[in-house]
């Protein structure tokens, strides 16, 4: 079983399922609610630990009753909690997610007041996945890796996603992230706008049109498999979540990337939050029968 240490931000989701996305001010009515757990890094560990690795967190929760509610989630899903710094006094991240039956999404997020130290040391891990939320603590942790690592490089400022994306192995950004970082629309031209001198490969996810990764110069498309789409919310961070597992695991770049994009498209057809997550099986069973 290899390890996957996951750093970065977790978040408790409030999610209102609706007949259709809001439009401008009105009040509307839910279908259905439920409470998961989220975040980028959360997300990831979680993906890891239903795959067949055991996914590790590390990051920061204040000592509230989302603190206590995402804790006692991450334990039973089989998440290692070693790394968990508690925050007295802190709040964790929260966010509230509207989804149309569709499986688009409307995301609002309260980042709290934590923010997690610096580790001495580095826990053993086969592989490292870091979020964009904690800038100087990602930067730490992927200087210090000497396993693979992956960069979820979804949102935040252009200049840091920058910095961050030259030190990871695997820098895999969002269509807008991206979009921010080169200042163009087409991902051929943006991937080959990124400055990346350690990584292995560099790619953008794009949905239901897959991923693009530019491995040794060459530009290379992964597609998705058709699915009928659920919710899209942690389809991304369960992409880098399994991207990292795969790797962990020794698969070559693009077999990782196929596997991952399994991982992501029965994640969306599933819904569901945390709950949710594809098995192993089911990932494998779908890359098997090739799309």
């Amino acid at each position: 079983m290899k390890q996957v240490l996951c750093a970065g931000i977790v978040v408790l989701d409030r999610i209102y399922a609706l007949d259709t996305l809001p439009q401008g001010e009105a009040k509307y009515t839910a279908s259905a609610y439920r409470e998961s757990g989220g975040g980028i890094a959360g997300t990831a560990a979680v993906a890891v630990a239903r795959l067949g690795g055991e996914g590790l967190y590390l990051g920061a929760m204040g000592n509230d009753a989302a603190g206590d509610w995402l804790q006692a989630e991450l334990r039973q899903l089989g998440v290692g909690l070693e790394a968990l710094q508690i925050i007295e006094g802190g709040r964790t991240p929260n966010a509230c997610a509207l989804v149309a039956p569709d499986g688009a999404r409307c995301l609002i997020v309260d980042r709290g007041t934590i923010a997690p130290q610096i580790p001495p040391h580095l826990p053993q891990a086969d592989a490292l996945l870091v979020d964009h939320r904690f800038p100087d603590l990602s930067a730490a942790l992927l200087k210090a890796a000497n396993v693979p690592s992956v960069l979820d490089a979804e949102g935040g400022e252009p200049a840091t996603l920058r910095a961050l994306a030259a030190l990871a192995d695997y820098p895999v950004f969002s269509s807008h992230g991206l979009r921010a970082c080169s200042g163009e629309d087409d991902p051929h031209l943006a991937l080959a706008a990124i400055d990346a001198p350690k990584a292995r490969a560099v790619a953008v996810t794009r949905g239901a049109e897959g991923s693009f990764w530019r491995i040794d110069g060459t530009i290379h498309h992964i597609p998705a498999p058709r699915i009928e789409a659920r919710d899209t919310t942690g389809c991304g961070d369960v992409f880098h979540g399994a991207l990292a597992l795969a790797l962990a695991e020794g698969e070559p770049v693009r077999a990782a990337a196929r596997f991952a994009t399994a991982a992501a498209a029965l994640k969306a057809r599933n819904g569901g939050g945390w709950r949710g997550m594809p098995t192993r099986e089911e990932v494998e069973a779908l890359r098997a029968g090739g799309w």
